[in-house]
């Protein structure tokens, strides 16, 4: 990813990457959820979490 003068930033790539990422708790959480609801016929479209009310949508 160039920054404004053209060079490539790959701190800033790094950095936009991992925000867009669910966090591995909540991914192991995900996976198991939709397991679970994949054999029952249902699909998962996403996760709150009601501490920090934070979205993940996959």
């Amino acid at each position: 990813m160039p920054n404004k003068e053209g060079y490539p930033d790959p701190t800033a790539e790094r950095a936009i990457r991992a925000a867009g990422r669910m966090p591995m708790h909540i991914f192991n959480a995900y996976n198991f959820v939709n397991g679970v609801a994949e054999r029952l016929g249902f699909e998962i479209i996403g996760l709150r979490d009601r501490k920090t009310g934070k979205e993940y949508r996959r």
